[in-house]
């Protein structure tokens, strides 16, 4: 697999990097039991999935799942990327998958955006445990990556709840 600046120039992957480094500032702050920070990457994870659960499902649905953006200000239109995320039982424990998707505008209209170059993290909770079952990211592109997901999953829930 090629890396993700190759595919599309070297500035493709610097602005990739900018948005995430810009996010995780901003990104709210993951608490573990007992309100103390739950850092790192499974930290994340955990505070992921729980808040798209709190957001709930579908009507008749048996697992939950959100649609999110990620990218700077409050307007969707300008965002830089779509993320996905599926929350479902299984027999080995409850599963969550993210789809990352870098949103590229249409050229015969720059408001309609494509989704391109879709990156997944699968993650299995068994109880307290939590695994990394499949990731087309390295951790370091992770830690910085999930702290964006995050805020982004907060900021649709509060905006939901309105």
């Amino acid at each position: 697999m090629r890396p993700f600046a190759s595919r599309n120039g070297p500035r493709a992957g610097a602005v990739l990097a900018l948005v995430f480094s810009s996010l995780v500032g901003h990104a709210a702050e993951p608490t573990g039991a007992g309100g103390q920070k739950d850092a790192g990457v499974l930290g994340l994870l955990r505070e992921i999935r729980a808040e798209v659960l709190e957001i709930g499902g579908y009507p008749g649905e048996d697992f939950a799942r959100g649609e999110f953006f990620l990218g700077a200000g409050d307007d969707d239109t300008n965002k830089t990327h779509a993320v996905g995320i599926l929350v479902q039982d299984k027999a080995e424990g409850s599963q969550m998958t993210i789809v990352v998707s870098r949103l590229e505008p249409s050229t015969d209209n720059p408001r309609v955006k494509y989704a391109r170059d879709p990156k997944t993290v699968i993650g299995r909770f068994a109880g307290s445990a939590v695994e990394v079952l499949r990731s087309d990211y390295p951790e370091a592109e992770l830690e910085g990556l999930l702290p964006a997901v995050l805020k982004a999953v907060v900021d649709k829930k509060a905006l939901l709840k309105k």
